[in-house]
């Protein structure tokens, strides 16, 4: 991996957790994918960051013929949780359909109780505190008690709610606890 500043806060992260800009056109665009050709920048996925590269001068002069941002400053949140939201609908149904993935609290319970380990735990807000004391419990780990609902979860299954899901290892569950995480913070409204 390879770390990367953000333009604006000059902290250092991996650059796959921060949000690519590329100059394409004139305009510097946010480069999701980090595939785009190109001289580029970075910032992390927090409001201050995300909103403070439109105001750093410096940052469209550095770039040659870039004179404007392809996203308004008012549309970059919206534009960052579309895409993360699409992102985690990706590698959840990857981790879905690769059995890294599981819903409900009996069926962890039970694979817990075989030996299965656990990256992560996450439970929805709505979950019950007993059924998070028992999973943590049962798996030793300490779960992540998101701000998405039993609803949300359970959509993305079979439409009825679902309280809690766990991740085994693996380098989708890795991208699915990011952009779960980069989801709860936009709920919670600490992005």
């Amino acid at each position: 991996m390879t770390e990367r500043s953000c333009v604006f806060c000059g902290g250092r992260d991996e650059k796959e957790n921060l949000l690519r800009w590329v100059a394409a056109g004139g305009v510097l665009v946010p480069d999701w994918t980090q595939k785009l050709d190109g001289r580029s920048v970075y910032t992390h996925f927090d409001r201050k960051c995300l909103c403070g590269i439109y105001g750093a001068k410096k940052v469209l002069s550095s770039f040659e013929n870039c004179t404007s941002f392809g996203v308004p400053q008012e549309k970059i949140l919206d534009f960052v949780r579309t895409q993360a939201e699409k992102s985690f609908d990706y590698y959840f149904s990857i981790c879905r359909r690769s059995g890294v993935l599981l819903k409900g609290q009996n069926l962890i319970a039970e694979e817990a109780g075989e030996g299965t380990v656990f990256a992560a735990i996450f439970f929805a807000s709505d979950a019950s505190d007993r059924t998070v004391r028992e999973l943590e419990k049962k798996t030793g780990l300490k779960g992540v008690k998101t701000t998405l609902s039993k609803d949300f979860f359970g959509k993305k299954f079979d439409g009825r709610g679902v309280s809690v899901l766990a991740l085994k290892p693996s380098k989708q569950s890795e991208k699915l606890m990011f952009y779960m995480n980069l989801l709860n913070n936009f709920t919670s409204g600490d992005i």
